[in-house]
Parts: structure tokens; sequence; C-alpha cells
């Protein structure tokens, strides 16, 4: 099962050390800042077409952003 928070703050990790904010990456994938907040926060995560651009943007696999590799 996906957990939202851990996403959420991979997420948050990968655009800081991008050197992004939140509204340059909303920018990028075509969504509002608050569409980011949200996955940031982990009250939900991107669609399909989000996930993929966002591993294109971190150069990360969607494994890794959506934890399923990580062991609890």
């Amino acid at each position: 099962m996906i957990n939202f928070y851990l996403v959420g703050q991979k997420l948050t990790k990968y655009r800081k050390e991008m050197g992004l904010t939140q509204d340059e990456v909303a920018e990028k994938l075509f969504v509002t800042r608050q569409l980011v907040s949200r996955w940031e926060k982990g009250n939900g995560v991107p669609s399909i077409d989000c996930l993929l651009e966002l591993c294109k943007l971190y150069q990360k696999t969607f494994e890794d952003i959506l934890c399923l590799n990580d062991s609890e």
C-alpha cells in the first residue's frame, strides 16, 4: 500500500534538492501550486501523468518516488 505521507516527504526532498519552489514545479507540470502542496503534505499522490513528469524532472524512478522499494 502506498504511504502518502512518505511520498510527500520524498517529493519535498527532491524538489528542494533541485532548488525548485512549489510554484516552479507546478508550472513545469501544468498544475496548481496548491496541488503540489497537497502531494507534499501527503494529502494525495500525483496522477500517473504527473508522476511520470516528476520522475523526469527529479531523475528518479516511480518506484523510488512512491516508496515501493522502501522497507518499513
